[in-house]
């Protein structure tokens, strides 16, 4: 009997025996694997290069907004009911184009019969006139009915400036943007009817810092691409360069822009090529700097490990950019991999440009 329970917990015990010993050893192996997974190469492999020097052009790139060099706001001169809207937003106008007539009934009525008073006046006054050469009224009476006339015709001029006003034309060509009225509405003096944009006539505006506003000039050409046209460059031109800047010192520049295909309210880049006259300039490439262009650096090789180096830069062109101070032509300069790095680092180099 007692031959029966004792196997089986010695077989239990060898079981939990078992698997204890199964699972220290997976632990065991586990921690292994983590220490070596915690082992860093500390060789880091980059790719270096060396100053070069060449001839190098200055580029001012900036960014700007796309706007109508013609934008006109239309208002009422008349009050009255729209009775008939002949142009609504996205339609094509030219100057002198109809766009909506007020009602005008009374100001017609008022103008017929000022005419009719003033056919009157003038019979008044023909008539005293020929009195007043044979003495029979003063020279105040006929002064009076000649002043009754210059009343009524100056009444006259301006209900026929009313009737005209209550026709609203554009007054210049382009696309109406906006319309703010629909047959029906009242529109008062002063009262918004449309927004006139000319998408023919384009400029653009763009800030520049103070430096780079004394190397431009009025009629430079700059190169336009935009988004919406990828592959494709326009010309704009230097229409004038603000004598003053902003609050943020920036100066604004206004092209003129010579393209069917763009819009107003288009964001645009432009480039202007400054002519520097910069002939053997050394330079590295554009990627090898670290830190921004506020505080640029690059790592330059000594006795096999990388250490950084603050530098000055100036001009850039393309993928190039100007080392004023900091390195020297003997310098190895890193262009990649000094997202691993820092001082002292140990390099393996991969090439070496030339």
């Amino acid at each position: 009997m007692k031959s029966k329970i004792v196997t089986p917990i010695i077989l239990t015990v060898s079981i939990v025996g078992l698997i204890t010993w199964k699972l220290v050893e997976n632990k065991q192996t586990i921690d292994l694997n983590a220490e070596l997974s915690l082992t860093v190469n500390t060789v880091v492999p980059v790719m270096v290069e060396q100053l070069q020097y060449m001839d190098l052009n200055e580029r001012i790139s900036v960014n700007g907004r796309i706007d109508s060099e013609n934008e006109v706001v239309v208002y009422s001169k008349a009050q009255g009911i729209v009775v008939r809207k002949y142009k609504k937003a996205g339609d094509i106008v030219s100057q002198g184009t109809v766009i909506a007539q007020l009602e005008n009934n009374v100001i017609r009525e008022n103008l017929r019969l000022s005419e009719l008073d003033f056919k009157k006046a003038e019979k008044d006054v023909e008539r005293f006139r020929n009195l007043a050469s044979i003495g029979a009224v003063t020279v105040r009476e006929l002064e009076d009915v000649q002043i009754a006339l210059r009343t009524i015709e100056s009444r006259i001029t301006d209900l026929q400036d009313q009737l005209n006003n209550t026709t609203i034309t554009s007054p210049a060509a382009g696309i109406i943007n906006k319309d703010y009225f629909e047959e029906g509405t009242l529109l008062t003096v002063g009262s918004s009817v449309v927004d006139i944009v000319d998408n023919k006539a384009l400029r653009m505006y763009a800030n520049v810092t103070e430096k780079e506003a004394l190397k431009l000039k009025t009629d430079m050409e700059a190169s336009i691409t935009t988004d919406v046209y990828p592959g494709r460059t326009f010309t704009g031109t230097i229409k004038a360069i603000s004598p003053k800047s902003n609050d943020q010192y920036y100066y604004s520049v206004e092209l003129t822009l010579n393209a069917s295909e763009l819009q107003p309210g288009m964001f645009a880049t432009a480039v202007f090529s400054i002519d520097s006259n910069n002939s053997n300039t050394p330079v590295i490439s554009r990627e090898a700097i670290v830190g921004g262009m506020k505080a640029p650096h690059v790592f330059v090789v000594k006795e096999g490990k990388a250490y950084k180096v603050a530098v000055q830069v100036g001009i850039s062109e393309g993928q190039y950019i100007e080392i004023t101070d900091g390195i020297s032509s003997d310098d190895t300069i890193i262009k990649s991999g000094q997202i691993n790095l820092i001082d002292g680092t140990e390099i393996s180099i991969l090439n070496l440009s030339k």
